[in-house]
């Protein structure tokens, strides 16, 4: 049986039901964010993005270093910026997101 390490690192994974057509246009719109910004807040460790096959989803894989620093960065007055770039993209966009501690990584 593995052993469990967990940590304090936060994870939201965030997935959006797009058209085809819109797919690689909202991510796109979300990463020139967290590049101009989202990426110099403390704690900020990674944003990654997948495209599924079929064009219809972008999840968004997002860890900070604690559950705090996201919290952080959810009231910066930047996040509406950020909402503003999403909804321009697809108004109907409606995100799902989980919100996650790391209990294994394997590399």
């Amino acid at each position: 049986m593995a052993k469990i390490e967990e940590n304090d690192t936060f994870t939201q994974v965030v997935c959006f039901e797009v058209s085809a057509d819109k797919q690689l246009v909202l991510i796109e719109a979300i990463a020139a964010e967290v590049e101009r910004w989202v990426r110099y807040r403390p704690g900020f460790v990674s944003s990654t993005f997948h495209a599924s096959l079929d064009g219809k989803q972008v999840l968004n894989y997002a860890q900070w270093e604690s559950e705090g620093d996201f919290e952080g960065f959810t009231q910066d007055p930047e996040t509406a910026r950020l909402r503003k770039a999403i909804t321009d993209v697809d108004p109907s966009l409606n995100p799902h997101s989980i919100q996650c501690r790391v209990v294994i990584s394997i590399g």
